[in-house]
């Protein structure tokens, strides 16, 4: 019996080795740098609103077949200055994802990669952002109460989340502010799908107009393949759910940056905004005198 029972064992054992050495394999090889650079870099960039990729290039120490790129990320919205640099690369031979610092190739978790740029800004970014498709919110008179409190030498960063998704053409066909960027899908407990008006990473025809950012979205998504599968959900993304958020093309919230409290008071009343998040408050040219640097006090919204 005790044989048995160890063969029944090593049975088992060589099915789990099976199963993963086939999961491995299943994992598709990238060739093509450029859409390798393309996929990764832009699915941090959807799933990571809370930070901005400034630039991306092929990484600097990689084999001529290696997939690997390098990136540079800051603060959403912030002028500190702080850059994280960290690369993206794909293991030749599982076929697995890591991320690296600098030129050590050790692998880290992605989340360890970019701790350096947290600040109380950046969190409560995130949070705010991870907020949006939940139950409650904020009470329009709580954050009303907020701006109010801020004066015309300040400017308030906030996520505004809408009353019902909308698309891009159809906010700015209402009382409104700039949209350059939009939550395209909430997070509701996993990772938010984001998209802004940047110019978009390895891609020689995106466009980085705020008019645009709808368009820009879709074409990525449209030059995602279902090979990319494993590279997605490596940033908590899925194809399924890209494509149904690019194919609605409606905005559930968004990120308006260093605005007038004044202006975003008035935003605040209009029926299709269901609340704000303060996440930032900060001095308006706060290099210049006070009494020479402030909004002006007749400020309109858009529509």
């Amino acid at each position: 019996m005790p044989k048995v029972r160890g063969i029944a064992m090593t049975a088992g054992l060589c099915s789990v080795l099976l199963m993963a050495c086939g999961a491995a394999d299943s994992i598709p090889r990238y060739t093509d740098i450029d859409h390798f650079g393309y996929v990764m870099a832009n699915a941090f960039r959807a799933s990571h609103p809370e930070y901005v990729v400034g630039s991306g290039d092929y990484a600097f120490e990689r084999r001529p077949d290696e997939m690997a790129i390098d990136l540079h990320a800051s603060p959403n919205g912030e002028s500190s200055g702080a850059v994280a640099a960290f690369g993206i690369r794909q293991d030749r031979d599982s076929g697995g994802f890591s991320c690296t610092i600098g030129g050590d190739r050790e692998p880290v978790p992605l989340e360890a990669a970019v701790r350096r740029l947290d600040t109380p800004e950046s969190q409560a970014l995130s949070a705010a952002l991870r907020r949006v498709g939940q139950r409650g919110g904020s009470a329009k008179e709580d954050v009303d109460a907020a701006l109010q409190q801020a004066s015309r030498t300040k400017e308030v960063t906030a996520v505004v989340e809408l009353t019902q998704p909308l698309t891009a053409d159809e906010i700015r066909g209402r009382k409104h502010l700039p949209v350059n960027n939009g939550v395209f899908s909430p997070a509701l407990g996993g990772t938010p799908v984001y998209w802004d008006s940047r110019v978009g990473l390895f891609c020689h025809v995106c466009g980085g107009d705020g008019d645009a950012v709808t368009r820009d979205f879709r074409h990525w998504v449209d030059s995602l393949l279902p090979s990319d599968e494993p590279a997605l959900q490596h940033f908590g993304l899925g194809l399924a759910r890209l494509n149904e958020a690019a194919r609605a093309g409606r905005i559930h919230a968004y990120i308006q940056h260093a605005e007038n409290p004044a202006l975003l008071r008035k935003l605040l009343k209009q029926d299709y905004v269901k609340t704000m998040y303060i996440v930032r408050v900060a001095g308006h040219c706060a290099d210049d005198e006070p009494d020479e640097c402030s909004w002006p006090g007749d400020g309109q919204l858009y529509g």
